[in-house]
């Protein structure tokens, strides 16, 4: 009798311990399985990003242009550029920035008969411009000789190749002055956004030079 209660203890004892590791080898199966990270849940920064998405409001345009401006002044990008001129009347320069082969900003520096400069740029991802910054200067002859420049600051977020918002800022610039204004201490004024949408109008013929030299004069 002793013999059976004693086969009946093992046979109990050895069921307890096999139930024990199958459930701890299960629980440690469900713990070294991978987390599963939605696409959706990547941390949204430029510089991280695979693929670069399409800036959907003006919160993520802000976001990309810091990282193309960084990008832009780190010389990190391959660049083209060439000079060209029209009859005297109208001179400038056109260069194009790439990354990995997608062209990422246009900047259009030129001037107009003597007294008019102005140099726009383009910021752009997928074939399109998201954000537009352009600065014209125009300038005149003050007493003794010295000059004073005119100057607006025009900057345009676009979504859908239509400007979302549109701001500018004016200042005026003095050869002889030791005091001229701090552009960065200058708050952005809301504008109309005529001259960003003739930018806009502009640029899908800026973007052919790059592959071209032949500039439309007109």
């Amino acid at each position: 009798m002793s013999d059976m209660k004693s086969n009946k203890y093992s046979w109990l004892l050895c069921f307890i311990a096999t139930t024990l590791m199958v459930a701890c080898t299960k629980k440690t199966e469900k713990n070294n399985v991978e987390p599963t990270v939605k696409s959706d849940s990547i941390v949204k920064s430029p510089n991280q990003l695979p693929t670069y998405q399409t800036p959907k409001n003006i919160s993520e345009i802000k976001e990309f242009y810091a990282a193309w401006e960084q990008k832009l002044q780190t010389g990190f990008y391959k660049k083209i550029a060439f000079n060209y001129n029209c009859d005297n009347e109208k001179s400038g320069k056109l260069t194009y920035f790439f990354e990995d082969g997608n062209l990422r900003i246009i900047e259009h520096s030129y001037s107009e008969y003597d007294h008019f400069s102005a140099t726009d740029r383009y910021y752009i991802i997928s074939g399109n411009p998201f954000f537009i910054f352009s600065k014209e200067a125009a300038w005149s002859f003050e007493a003794e000789g010295k000059t004073k420049d005119n100057i607006t600051e025009y900057r345009g977020y676009i979504i859908n190749n239509e400007p979302a918002e549109c701001l500018q800022k004016k200042y005026t610039v003095y050869s002889h002055s030791k005091t001229n204004p701090n552009p960065d201490e200058i708050e952005n004024t809301v504008s109309d956004c005529k001259n960003i949408l003739k930018l806009i109008d502009k640029y899908q013929k800026l973007a052919t030079y790059k592959s071209t030299t032949d500039v439309e004069c007109n």
